[in-house]
């Protein structure tokens, strides 16, 4: 067995290259992608919505600690008192149908629910929070 560990295993093979493939090397993972999309709408919304968005805290989390009484996992909590709101990843991503499977339906369902979780918050019409950014049926 000559070779250093770096080149081969303690069977002699060449070591095997990252399951995920080379594309996914140091891109972070749907984590940091669904993190990345969901703070790009909140910082639009802080542009065109400042006095809306005024202290408004946005957290990102993996699931919610409880289902509804429905059975069906919530995909934000909103805190009207300390104008904070939760959103839970894994229900946003899994948990909506979408019609078309690329990028930019998922992209759209993240940004869509992240709309709606701020407009609940708020108490405004998701329409009136987002006018250009808002289509929930594309």
């Amino acid at each position: 067995m000559s070779g250093s560990r770096t080149t081969r295993n303690r069977h002699g093979r060449q070591l095997r290259s990252d399951v995920r493939g080379i594309a996914a090397v140091g891109t972070g993972g749907r984590n940091t992608s669904f993190a990345e999309i969901a703070k790009d709408v909140v910082n639009y919304l802080c542009d065109v919505q400042p006095t809306l968005m005024h202290e408004i805290q946005v957290e990102m989390t993996l699931l919610p600690s409880a289902e509804q009484a429905d059975g069906v996992p919530r995909r934000w909590t909103a805190l009207r008192s300390e104008r904070r709101v939760i959103l839970y990843r894994l229900p946003i991503e899994r948990g909506s149908k979408l019609h078309r499977e690329d990028d930019w339906h998922r992209r759209n369902n993240i940004e869509t629910t992240v709309i709606e979780a701020i407009a609940d918050l708020i108490d405004i019409d998701p329409y009136e929070l987002a006018p250009n950014r808002y289509f929930p049926h594309a």
